[in-house]
């Protein structure tokens, strides 16, 4: 859909491995509940190896310590606003 490839992770550490080992990854999008970890340390982590990565949190309302680029989308989401929103932050991080 959409011609994007997408990589789903079953907790934080395989979401950190697979945004290291895997060449060309543009976004991470995340969500608080199932990480197995802090989520803005998560974010951090990532980051590390991956600067600049455009990260895309999904839950209800902001969480604290989150960095301050990283965009909430209520889990009430439409399909609609998700591409919206995974379009901007890609081009945002192309335009950089």
């Amino acid at each position: 859909m959409s011609d994007y490839r997408v990589y789903q992770a079953y907790d934080g550490q395989a979401a950190q491995e697979l945004c290291s080992q895997l060449d060309g990854i543009q976004l991470l999008i995340l969500n608080t509940i199932g990480t197995g970890m802090d989520t803005p340390t998560l974010v951090r982590a990532i980051r590390r190896d991956v600067p600049r990565l455009p990260v895309l949190h999904i839950g209800n309302g902001a969480t604290p310590g989150m960095p301050d680029d990283v965009p909430t989308l209520d889990e009430s989401f439409t399909a609609a606003q998700l591409l919206a929103t995974v379009q901007a932050l890609i081009a945002t991080r192309t335009a950089q």
